[in-house]
């Protein structure tokens, strides 16, 4: 790669000053002017002037090698931190933007009539009965293709066909619908007759395999069986959340798991994680995941998905000693109470679910909700104390205090949870009493972090298992991985200040009325703050991102000259609009394709308009002018509205706008 051959001869260089730096220093020494030479035993210096000589300058060369090195390792790990840094807090920031949206959309549904209410009560509460759910996922509903030669699933499933599963995904082969909804239907089955808080004990194998977020990696839980060897009887493992979304391929790592819990019941425990959830799904890539694979039947097989999850159990105890749950705790955390919630009414942990009082008022239980939704989606903080966990927008922040009152009060030592990716793959903080695990490898990008998996033991000393599932990420040099995943992290914040050009445009033109086009690092790291809101290191950021002239003042136009929107002003405001909105109109799409067939049909874009109007007193359309408004966003005229189509409707209303205004 390009970025090793430089840093190589750039290496060279280095090397070759420090060389002539030493024999520099090695043709004027004095042993009393190198207090280290002078600790050097008599009997250890050769007689000889020019081996004294030598001896001197060959220490000097090394002392100075170490010390440029120890600085290249330094400013190597603070290039590696920020990177992280971009990483994550782009990553959470989406997640809160994601939680608002739903709550708005909540609020809109919330504000309805109180026959929609009640028609959705009522679709809650037939989705929690066996009978309707075995309606939504009936298999005999979907036939298998003759042509079909991807593997076969019988029940019971045995050893043999979780090797068939294994092999046949390597290879890409995609499980028919048929056998697949069977799949759900057994595995939810399994899952009722359970509770929220599973046990399980160390004695009888010697140890538990604990594995963390998989978010849809295949390549990383075969690399766990390989190293580690397939579930069994006699060696347990437990899943912890978060095994759907954002990989590639949920599906099979989902098939994989299930089919192994209903082989080994007791050996085989998987917990509900946050991305095990209907509303996650639709927005972090399995339900698109589902449509590219199962097509048509697709929204029969999400249901099918969806009951399994409302079905995972919470939490786990290892010994009375260990407690596993995908996120954390909080301040009211209590695992007598946890048992005792219906799961399966939570379709989603973002949405409360609500039951009807004799008044006809909606009821919430607020108290379970937030012993639920803290459990899977919080996360530590080494300040003591709890509190919202406001960067994720959802779950809490538990100090050290917090995580000890909870494990003391139910005599547990340690907690092991999930949840946060890290760069080696796993963490300990709290004094070591809370452990985190992260088994998805590469998660960011080729090269950003381990993956590990925990062997728990009688002693509840966590022995971490570390690994990449990339082979040739794993084998390039330390320099050359930073590199790689640096340009990765400035490539998606550059994407963030390309969608905000506008806005970073104007903030940093407040600071300068006079048009100078330079502005301070203080007025510069400020407007970047406000503008993205991302709390990132901006003043260490700085040089790769904008240029700075000779009395430390910021070029700000530089921010913008790799990718600056080009075209007039209006066109320029479309196009950043759509851009920056553009994983929002994903979501919104996402949430009015009731079927999950990737296509928007006339009645489910007229029901969302019809949404909205009764949302907003303002809007009133009548059933003519909402076939109009379908059949303008159906440029192609098929009937149905592709993403695409969504996004070049929201363009040209833009430009209608723009163009009413002068601006064009």
């Amino acid at each position: 790669m390009g970025c090793t051959s430089s840093n190589t001869a750039h290496d060279k260089e280095e090397l070759k000053k420090l060389n002539d730096l030493a024999e520099i220093n090695s043709s004027e020494t004095q042993s009393e002017q190198n207090p280290i030479v002078n600790h050097i035993p008599q009997n250890s210096i050769i007689s000889s002037p020019s081996s004294t000589q030598i001896g001197v300058s060959k220490l000097r060369a090394t002392l100075l090698i170490q010390r440029w090195f120890r600085r290249w390792r330094a400013e190597l790990e603070v290039r590696r931190r920020c990177t992280w840094t971009i990483f994550q807090t782009m990553e959470y920031a989406s997640e809160n933007e994601q939680l608002k949206l739903y709550n708005f959309f909540n609020e809109i549904i919330s504000g309805l009539p109180d026959a929609f209410n009640a028609m959705q009560n009522e679709k809650n509460d037939q989705i929690e009965s066996v009978e309707h759910f075995s309606k939504l996922s009936n298999p005999d509903y979907v036939t298998i293709d003759p042509e079909y030669n991807g593997p076969d699933l019988t029940f019971p499933i045995d050893e043999k066909q979780i090797k068939v599963l294994i092999d046949a995904f390597k290879e890409k082969k995609v499980l028919a619908a048929k056998h697949l909804l069977v799949l759900l239907a057994e595995a939810r089955k399994h899952y009722m007759k359970i509770e929220n808080v599973q046990y399980m004990v160390t004695s009888i194998a010697g140890k538990i395999t604990v594995v963390g977020d998989l978010h849809g990696s295949l390549d990383d839980l075969l690399m766990i069986f390989f190293k580690n060897g397939l579930p069994s009887a006699d060696n347990p493992y437990i899943i912890n959340g978060d095994f759907v979304d954002r990989g590639p391929a949920s599906v099979e790592v989902s098939i994989l798991l299930f089919s192994l819990s209903l082989l080994y019941p007791n050996s085989v425990i998987i917990n509900r994680g946050n991305h095990e959830d209907v509303i996650m799904n639709k927005r972090y890539g399995f339900t698109t995941e589902l449509v590219k694979k199962y097509g048509v039947v697709a929204n029969r097989i999400s249901k099918g998905f969806e009951g399994v999850f409302r079905v995972l159990p919470l939490l786990t105890v290892v010994d009375n000693s260990v407690l596993i749950c995908h996120g954390g705790v909080s301040d009211i955390t209590d695992l007598q109470y946890i048992n005792e919630i219906p799961r399966h009414k939570y379709a989603s942990i973002l949405r409360p679910p609500s039951k009807r009082n004799e008044e006809g008022e909606d009821e919430i239980d607020l108290i379970e909700w937030r012993q639920m939704l803290d459990l899977l989606w919080s996360d530590p903080k080494a300040a003591l104390g709890c509190e919202p966990n406001t960067f994720r927008g959802g779950g809490t922040y538990f100090g050290p205090d917090i995580s000890a009152a909870v494990l003391d009060k139910h005599k547990f030592k340690l907690l092991i949870r999930s949840h946060e990716c890290k760069p080696d793959g796993y963490d300990v903080v709290h004094e070591g009493r809370v452990v985190t695990v992260f088994s998805a490898s590469n998660y960011y990008e080729a090269g950003s972090n381990l993956g590990a998996y925990i062997n728990l033991g009688p002693s509840h000393k966590p022995q971490f298992i570390q690994y990449s599932a990339t082979e040739n990420t794993s084998q390039l040099p330390l320099y050359s991985r930073v590199s790689k995943v640096e340009s990765s992290a400035l490539r998606d914040l550059r994407t963030k200040m390309f969608a905000n050009q506008g806005r970073l445009q104007a903030a940093f033109e407040n600071y300068d009325p006079e048009k100078t086009g330079l502005i301070t690092m203080a007025e510069w790291t400020e407007s970047m703050n406000s503008v993205l809101n991302l709390d990132l290191p901006w003043r260490t950021l700085r040089a790769k991102l904008v240029e700075q002239d000779d009395d430390g003042k910021i070029k700000y136009e530089s921010c913008f000259k790799d990718g600056a929107l080009e075209g007039n002003i209006a066109n320029k405001q479309v196009t950043e609009t759509i851009y920056r909105q553009r994983n929002i109109l994903e979501t919104i799409f996402r949430l009015l394709d009731t079927d999950n067939s990737g296509l928007l049909s006339r009645e489910e874009l007229r029901a969302g308009c019809e949404l909205l109007a009764k949302h907003n007193g303002s809007i009133s359309l009548s059933p003519e002018e909402l076939d109009n408004l379908v059949d303008t966003m159906d440029i192609n005229k098929d009937g149905e509205i592709n993403f695409n189509e969504f996004l070049e409707s929201f363009r040209m209303v833009d430009n209608k706008f723009a163009s009413s205004n002068g601006n064009i």
